[in-house]
C-alpha cells in the first residue's frame, strides 16, 4: 500500500517540475536582487537673490521660539551639591529632588545585623550596602538580625 502512494507522490512532483519547464511560469532567479548605489548629496543654501526683497529677513513665526546659537549657561552647583561632592558623594536626582549618595567605607563587608555596618545590612547577600542612603525597597537585617523591608523614596 505504501509503495503505490510513494510512487504516485513522486510522479506528481515530477509532473510539476516538467510543467514548469514546458511553458509554465519561469523559474525564479536564484541571484539576489541588486539595488543601485545610493547617491549622497549635501544641502546648500541657495545663492542670495538680487533685489530689495532679498535684503529683508523673513518674519519669525509667532508660535515658535527664537533661534539661538549661543550655548546654554553652565550649571551652577548649589552649596549642598558642593558639600556632597567634597565629602566624596554623588549628587543625584531622585524623582524631582536631589540627594547626596555616598559609598560607605564598609560596603560589601559581611554582616549579620545592621550594627555591623555604617549603613544598612542587606538581607539577601548579608553584606553591607554599597550606597548610603539605600533608595527604593530593599530587604535588610535590623539590629537584632531580623529580616525587614525598608522603602526609601
Amino acid at each position: 500500500m505504501r509503495r503505490p502512494l510513494l510512487l504516485l507522490a513522486l510522479l506528481a512532483l515530477g509532473a510539476c517540475r516538467l510543467g514548469a519547464d514546458a511553458g509554465g511560469p519561469p523559474a525564479l532567479d536564484p541571484q539576489p536582487l541588486a539595488a543601485p548605489p545610493v547617491e549622497m548629496t549635501t544641502l546648500t543654501d541657495p545663492a542670495p537673490a538680487a533685489g530689495p526683497a532679498a535684503a529683508v529677513a523673513p518674519a519669525p513665526n509667532p508660535g515658535s521660539a527664537p533661534e539661538t546659537t549661543a550655548e546654554p549657561p553652565p550649571m551652577v552647583a548649589s552649596p549642598s551639591q558642593r558639600a556632597c561632592e567634597k565629602a566624596g558623594g554623588s549628587y543625584v536626582a531622585v524623582r524631582a529632588l536631589f540627594t547626596c549618595v555616598k559609598t560607605p567605607p564598609d560596603a560589601g563587608k559581611r554582616c549579620a545585623r545592621e550594627s555591623d555596618c555604617s549603613g544598612r545590612c542587606l538581607a539577601r547577600s548579608q553584606t553591607c550596602a554599597p550606597l548610603d542612603p539605600l533608595l527604593g525597597c530593599n530587604d535588610i537585617l535590623d539590629d537584632e538580625g531580623r529580616r525587614i523591608t525598608l522603602c526609601l523614596d
